[in-house]
């Protein structure tokens, strides 16, 4: 593995919240701010990033990355160009396919990926049904045995609640609370799609625990976190104080304007950005990939520096590894997104076709993944 200098960039580390000029040593996949006896520089590639920023690779937190179902694309294809370096699989697999989720294509991908498990045994098997979320079927023995085989790749519980899912079953609450306890057992998040929810998204929130993650949150199907006179309901509020995280986790179908415009006017931003990619959306609309995605919350009024918190140390924090992933220590993993801030014109649609217009667009330049380049624009290096 050779060594790499890059020079010349502005350097943003969530962990010390520092955003300054300097140059990075990379050797032996690992971060060397201070490098110069460990890397000589006539042994180095110098990488000149004079007129870009310098982040940790971004972690997509809630992405569909099984290929052996209808709704999985290929890692690293969306994950590397996208300057995305760690991805967890968003809950596609249940205690009957994560086996074979493990052995597929993403043990040969270069993307980190982790995943959630399925509460329902048959996962996100096809586009033509929905998982069965009757507790009655949950198999906590094996549930338990996979979260202690795989403690590197399951991450959390995942639980879908719309009505379609629940509402069939005569089911409301006892899904999540069953979903709960398990966590509980394991000592594990839990993870809740709300789109359009069998029970109302202030009940949901109340139920959840700290660290527990409030998934699609500007969902704009059924009830939403909206309330009547268009604020965000204070249900929700006291749900983020008590410590629920909330995932904008956009998908195709999962984020609306209408939601996210009144929220976005009170602060009420996502403490974790994710795009909940399918094949639906691979580098398609509305969502194309991370760093558009990102970009569209910047033309909704978040800052470079929020945005990218969201998509890093926000997600680390929640894998239990908030320095390691979220910063650009030295010593830390060489993960890494060179990017550019280009001023573009350009328009972000939801759904139904609502739209805001922004003037900058996050431009991935060149990825490093445990110290090796994975992408690199055509034109950059």
């Amino acid at each position: 593995m050779s060594a790499l200098i890059i020079k010349g960039g502005m350097v943003y580390d969530p962990f010390k919240k520092k955003y300054e000029k300097q140059d990075l040593g990379i050797k032996d996949g690992r971060i060397l701010l201070e490098y110069k006896e460990d890397i000589q520089e006539t042994e180095a590639e110098i990488i000149d990033a004079g007129d870009c920023v310098i982040v940790p690779g971004l972690i997509d937190y809630h992405i569909h990355l099984y290929t052996g179902c209808d709704g999985g694309v290929s890692a690293d294809p969306i994950c590397l160009p996208s300057g995305v370096t760690t991805a967890v699989d968003g809950g596609t697999c249940g205690a009957s396919s994560f086996e074979m989720f493990v052995k597929s294509d993403i043990e040969r991908a270069l993307t980190e990926v982790k995943g959630y498990l399925n509460i329902s045994s048959g996962g996100l098997a096809s586009g033509l049904y929905p998982e069965n979320i009757d507790p009655v079927y949950y198999e906590k023995e094996k549930i338990k045995y996979l979260f202690g085989k795989y403690p590197d790749k399951l991450t959390a519980l995942k639980l879908r609640l719309s009505k379609n899912i629940a509402g069939p079953l005569g089911l409301t609450r006892e899904p999540l609370e069953k979903t709960i306890e398990i966590a509980e057992e394991i000592g594990c998040p839990v993870v809740v799609h709300m789109t359009d929810p069998v029970i109302s998204p202030e009940e949901a929130a109340s139920i959840m625990r700290p660290g527990d993650v409030f998934c699609h949150m500007y969902y704009g199907k059924g009830d939403t976190i909206i309330d009547e006179e268009g604020h965000v309901k204070k249900e929700i509020l006291k749900a983020r104080e008590r410590g629920v995280l909330f995932d904008g986790c956009n998908g195709k179908n999962n984020f609306a304007f209408q939601v996210a415009a009144p929220a976005a006017e009170e602060g009420f931003w996502p403490d974790i950005i994710s795009t909940d990619i399918s094949p639906m959306t691979f580098y398609r609309h509305p969502v194309v990939n991370m760093p558009r995605l990102l970009s569209k919350y910047m033309a909704m009024g978040m800052s470079f520096k929020q945005v990218i918190d969201c998509a890093t140390i926000a997600p680390a924090r929640q894998l239990g590894m908030e320095k390691e992933l979220g910063s650009l220590e030295s010593g830390t993993a060489a993960d890494i997104l060179i990017l550019k801030i280009k001023e573009q014109t350009v328009s972000f649609y939801d759904y139904a076709g609502n739209s805001v217009n922004g003037t900058k667009v996050i431009v991935p330049q060149m990825t490093i993944k445990s110290g090796n380049i994975v992408f690199c624009q055509s034109d950059f290096h």
